[in-house]
């Protein structure tokens, strides 16, 4: 077992329980060793340059960290089973597994050896494990303050929000769904598998899967006439007429100006503003 450790994702005390967990694992015999990830991309470069066939990697960090550790194994042909300690500051990935933050028991259940099959979407040549979005806010989670994460949480990512609703614009866009093609100002748009997203539930979970091989997409028209009202989000929610939710295996977009994409939290951009987006079904396996 490999465990890749991301020791500045999220909260710093998410942590304190990690010499117990690695007890666990010990006592139900396993080979462990660690890697503490040093600098962005980190778990990525050291899975693509490591050799070994390991049976089992664990990820401790956030969705970002998990993204990594995904786009370098939909690139081998070995590919271990994963586990996961959430411990970013939305761990919206997790929530489709009913992880929660006792690392002990998200120990004790990977050892259980109850397997789950998950899809994994493919953005041009990058994959995400859960969401692809564009648009009003999508930066919030990668230009947010790693220090303010750490004190504040999911507070912190609101502050941020707020700060940058000055900068709101349109999205010209024209994407094909289903063989149809639309051409719209759009204020965002999410493509996404499961239920949850930036820790708001889209979806019911009964419903909604990460592992039936379609995406949910989310487009809200850009209506700059509703900006003036307290809490924007949720008056486009509830405004039914601007948002057009599809679902598909496959979305092509094309934007007229540079757009900038936030995969699983990080960053991304699309070459000559073209995105192609597609799902592996089942594609990595899961212990929990």
């Amino acid at each position: 077992m490999l465990l890749l450790i991301n020791a500045r994702s999220g909260l710093k005390n998410s942590k304190a329980n990690l010499l117990a967990v690695i007890d666990i694992f010990c006592r139900q015999g396993y080979n462990v060793s660690a890697y503490v990830t040093q600098k962005r991309n980190d778990a990525y470069e050291y899975l693509m340059k490591n050799r070994v066939k390991y049976d089992v990697v664990c990820v401790f960090g956030g969705d970002g960290t998990m993204n990594e550790v995904s786009n370098a194994l939909m690139r081998k042909e070995h590919k271990p089973l994963l586990g996961y300690f959430p411990s970013g500051t939305m761990n919206d990935f997790g929530s489709n597994f009913d992880l929660g933050s006792d690392f002990k028991k998200i120990a004790e259940r990977i050892c259980e050896g109850n397997i789950r099959s998950f899809d994994v979407g493919k953005f041009n040549d990058r994959y995400f494990n859960y969401v692809a979005a564009f648009g009003a806010m999508c930066d919030v989670p990668f230009t947010t303050d790693r220090e303010a994460k750490e004190a504040l949480g999911n507070i912190a990512y609101i502050l941020e929000g707020i700060a940058k609703l000055p900068e709101i614009k349109e999205n010209k866009v024209r994407y094909t769904i289903g063989g149809r093609t639309y051409k719209k100002k759009v204020l965002f748009g999410l493509i996404y598998s499961g239920n949850r997203v930036a820790g708001m539930e889209l979806e019911d979970k009964k419903r909604s899967n990460i592992d039936d091989g379609m995406f949910n997409v989310l487009i809200v028209d850009y209506v700059p006439s509703i900006f003036n009202t307290p809490d924007l989000f949720t008056t486009i929610l509830q405004q039914n007429k601007y948002i057009h939710r599809y679902h598909t295996d496959h979305i092509t977009l094309e934007f007229e100006d540079e757009v900038v994409w936030t995969l699983d939290g990080e960053e991304a951009k699309a070459k000559d503003n073209k995105v192609d987006i597609s799902i592996t079904n089942k594609a990595l396996r899961i212990l929990a």
